[in-house]
């Protein structure tokens, strides 16, 4: 009974809008593979430097609920916020498959040896994400930051969904790679969230 009066509770609109994006990245992403021939191999003496966690894991998997809860929850306190946050995931998305089009990259990973739930959870990213290319820059890491971005100029989200740091510890992108995803989803949140005629446009097509 209290499981029905939950689904009944749940909004489709904004998971389907979620979903959307995901879908969006996909398409755009594997397009972009298509022309992609040499990679680059990144990372320097600072991924050296950071320790291998088995425990990142755990965080790196939240993530993957964070991108559909973040825009629900928008979706349901802050629609402004939520115009914000798709404008900006959409433009990030095509600067960096754009980055990935001209500068092909690729990360070289530890090997796994599974002794465990955690190290299991490790091997399965890893097997999902193979090969390890186009991570510079990090959209994992980008969109994190779309979340920290979300949170600080929101009233109504808390601070505690800032989850970025396990990218780098458990070795599925390299420091520059998250550099340079903050970056530029820093970068394209302040020249677009102030974009009224482009917000609004947002809000029109979705009818939020």
């Amino acid at each position: 009974m209290f499981m029905k009066k939950l689904f009944n509770k749940i909004e489709l609109k904004p998971l389907l809008i979620a979903t959307g994006l995901i879908a969006f990245q996909s398409i755009i992403f594997f397009g972009v593979k298509l022309f992609q021939n040499d990679f680059n191999t990144i990372g320097n003496h600072i991924d050296e430097l950071i320790p291998f966690n088995y425990l990142a894991i755990i965080p790196y998997y939240i993530w993957y609920f964070m991108i559909f809860y973040i825009p629900y929850y928008l979706y349901q306190k802050d629609k402004d916020m939520l115009s914000k946050y798709l404008l900006s995931y959409i433009v990030c998305v095509l600067v960096a498959d754009l980055i990935f089009l001209v500068y092909p990259s690729i990360v070289v990973r530890p090997e796994i040896e599974v002794k465990g739930v955690l190290s299991f959870l490790t091997k399965v990213i890893y097997w999902v994400d193979n090969p390890p290319i186009n991570c510079f820059p990090s959209m994992h890491c980008a969109v994190s930051m779309l979340f920290i971005l979300t949170v600080c100029n929101s009233k109504n989200i808390s601070n505690r969904f800032k989850v970025m740091i396990s990218t780098l510890i458990i070795k599925q992108h390299v420091f520059i790679d998250l550099v340079s995803g903050d970056i530029i989803m820093t970068l394209i949140y302040i020249t677009f969230s102030k974009n009224k005629k482009l917000l609004l446009y947002v809000k029109k097509v979705l009818k939020i």
